[in-house]
């Protein structure tokens, strides 16, 4: 979240500026990171709670963690960074697409006017942050509450798939708060954010069932790298 900030401060500036603040930018700053704090704390209780009932989790994370070499761990890196990049290098196109013109003049500053260490610094928070929240937390719990309502194993392949669906449409709606201190939420572009943002959530939802919660933060890493480290050279609003 600390690493977020910079890039959040160079992007929303001219909308801060042009909207009083009800509290000093600093104090705001630290009231998020202690919303923040209980936020993941309990999203990631809850979220490793629900996880082991389903056979998920970090394992590489718990292996080393726990000095348990029965936990087992498929490769991630190429994988998952390849999947990260190829999704990035998708979404990019798209939103150079007419499709994503609605996207391109979205923001008061582009991102190419942001300094590169601040776009990098935000790859993070998509990276670690959201998978948190959406992987971790969201897709274990509903999945384990759609387990015992149906009374199913913890590898129906039916309910995972519906259970990443409704979570990939929520990662996209998430979106949208931000994109409302932006400009006006049009039904088109409620409707771009939501497809983007939910196609590539599948990919991220599925990588965490089969190789962990690291594999789905490699991949948001790597896909975020291409928009927000590559994209601005490609996209001049």
């Amino acid at each position: 979240m600390l690493a977020v900030l910079p890039y959040l401060k160079d992007t929303l500036g001219p909308t801060l500026t042009a909207h009083p603040l009800p509290l000093p930018l600093p104090i705001l700053a630290l009231l998020q990171l202690l919303q923040g704090l209980v936020t993941f704390t309990v999203a990631i209780g809850l979220g490793l709670l629900a996880a082991r009932q389903l056979g998920l989790g970090a394992p590489i994370l718990e292996r080393w963690l726990y000095h348990d070499r029965s936990i087992p761990v498929r490769p991630i890196f190429f994988v998952a960074s390849v999947t990260g990049l190829i999704l990035g290098v998708i979404t990019l196109v798209a939103i150079m697409s007419p499709l994503g013109e609605t996207l391109r003049h979205l923001t008061p500053v582009p991102e190419s006017r942001v300094p590169l260490w601040k776009r990098l610094l935000a790859c993070l928070y998509g990276g670690l942050d959201e998978e948190v929240l959406m992987r971790l937390f969201l897709l274990s719990v509903v999945l384990w509450l759609l387990m015992k309502l149906f009374r199913a194993t913890p590898r129906n392949v039916v309910l995972f798939w519906s259970t990443n669906v409704l979570v990939a449409i929520a990662f996209g709606a998430g979106h949208l708060p931000f994109a409302a201190t932006l400009g006006v939420l049009t039904p088109s572009l409620v409707t771009v954010i939501i497809c983007v943002n939910g196609f590539v959530a599948l990919a991220f939802g599925y990588l965490y069932w089969t190789r962990g919660l690291e594999a789905a933060m490699l991949a948001h890493f790597s896909a975020d790298f291409v928009l927000h480290v590559f994209g601005p050279l490609f996209i001049r609003n």
